[in-house]
């Protein structure tokens, strides 16, 4: 879902800076296959838009005519409902054969009802998830790095520890929402269109979710977090065009630190077997943290 949702909004910013048609259809046919991935998706479908509706009001501004907004709007009927809905609807042929369904199933009111309850149920099943999980969070949780979702644990009578979870780099997490807020003083104050489609794109996947009741977990914020690495790397160009001669240190410091927090980290990602009070030591950052 994270690369579909990548590859999307690369071609909606094509299609923002004077593209073509064929980066607006490019960018239907990744929102289709992402959203028959995953419906997180479709939350990034919501924000291309947004982002698509704001360049129309711009384009109008500048001379566009009402008569190539109505033809715009018409082919985007087709890029991002028709052609999405197509690929949804084929992405459960394996359903079908599975369920004993031969050639021509597509057409058949079985393949039909097949594909229909399956919506109903997930759409119940998320409705319906409000149970306890120790290791669930909110979105607000999310965007500091508070707490961790963890897929194993095993705490050994030899006072070792193994475990693996699912969390931020800190560096992309915090030093990401820093940027996120610079790149959003830009958008509101200097009219910037870069820094407001990166706030756009980091919004649509996060604001969902603020609305949502369900047991929520970290895992959900990762798509958002292709917004925060925009967010640095927009800073980082700032600099650079400012002629500011420390912008190449900031970008070799942060990518090092990267790097060097996911060797630090390694351990618990992958279940290698740890000393406790090594453990401790290490990755006890934040309370909240179950390491």
């Amino acid at each position: 879902a994270v690369f579909f949702i990548i590859v999307m909004y690369l071609f909606m910013y094509l299609w923002v800076s004077g593209g073509r048609l064929r980066h607006l259809a490019l960018c239907g046919l990744f929102f289709g296959l992402g959203a028959a991935s995953k419906w997180t998706c479709l939350y990034a479908g919501a924000g291309l838009a947004v982002i698509w509706f704001l360049d129309w009001l711009h384009r109008l501004k500048k001379g566009g005519t009402a008569k190539k907004f109505i033809l715009n709007c018409l082919f985007c009927v087709l890029a991002f409902v028709i052609v999405p809905a197509a690929i949804y609807y084929l992405s459960y042929i394996p359903y079908g054969r599975a369920s004993g369904l031969g050639e021509g199933m597509i057409f058949t009111k079985d393949y039909a009802d097949i594909v229909l309850k399956n919506q109903r149920f997930m759409l119940s099943y998320h409705q319906g998830v409000h149970s306890e999980h120790p290791y669930s969070s909110r979105w607000y949780q999310w965007i500091f790095d508070i707490r961790p979702i963890l897929y194993y644990l095993d705490r050994r009578d030899n006072n070792m520890l193994s475990t693996f979870g699912a969390f931020s780099n800190p560096v992309l997490c915090w030093g990401g929402l820093g940027a996120m807020g610079v790149t959003a003083y830009r958008a509101v104050k200097k009219r910037d269109r870069l820094a407001g489609f990166i706030v756009l794109g980091y919004l649509a996947q996060l604001l969902p979710w603020v609305f949502i009741s369900r047991t929520t977990f970290a895992y959900h914020y990762f798509p958002s977090e292709v917004f925060l690495l925009l967010a640095l790397c927009y800073v980082f160009a700032l600099y650079e065009e400012k002629n500011e001669n420390g912008w190449k240190i900031g970008v070799y410091g942060i990518t090092g630190l990267s790097v060097a927090l996911f060797a630090v980290f390694y351990p618990v990602l992958s279940g290698m077997a740890l000393d406790r009070s090594l453990a401790d030591a290490l990755y006890k950052w934040l309370p909240s943290w179950p390491f």
